[in-house]
C-alpha cells in the first residue's frame, strides 16, 4: 500500500464520522474538507484572542485533542466521536486554511 496516497473525503457529518475508523486502517493520510464558510469559526474558536484584523489563516499541527477545540464550533460537534480511534491509531492531526483537516497516521517506525 502506498502510504503517500491520499484519501480524500468531503464533511458529511455523520456519514464521515462512520466512514473514518474504516479508512484508518488504510494507513494513509486522510483529508476532510470542511465547508469554506467555517473557516472563520474554527479561526475564532481556536484564537479568541486574535485582533480582527489579523488574517484567517489555519495552520495548527496537534494530536486527537485537537478535536474538542474544533467541535466547539456549531455543525462539527460530532466531530469528538473521532478522538478514540484516532488515539487508538496513533494519528496526528494537521488542520489547515480552507478549512480541511488532515489525519495523518503515525510515522513507519512508531506504526
Amino acid at each position: 500500500m502506498d502510504r503517500d496516497a491520499v484519501i480524500r473525503v468531503n464533511w458529511n457529518d455523520d456519514e464521515t464520522i462512520a466512514a473514518i475508523p474504516e479508512l484508518l486502517r488504510r494507513d494513509q493520510p486522510i483529508e476532510i474538507t470542511l465547508p469554506a464558510d467555517y473557516n472563520h469559526a474554527l479561526f475564532r474558536a481556536l484564537h479568541p484572542d486574535a485582533p480582527a484584523s489579523e488574517p484567517e489563516e489555519l495552520d495548527i499541527h496537534a494530536g486527537p485533542e485537537l478535536l474538542a477545540d474544533i467541535a466547539s464550533v456549531r455543525g462539527l460537534e460530532k466531530l469528538t466521536g473521532l478522538t478514540e480511534p484516532l488515539t487508538a491509531a496513533h494519528a496526528s492531526l494537521h488542520l489547515l486554511s480552507p478549512p480541511m483537516l488532515v489525519i495523518a497516521p503515525p510515522p513507519i517506525d512508531q506504526a
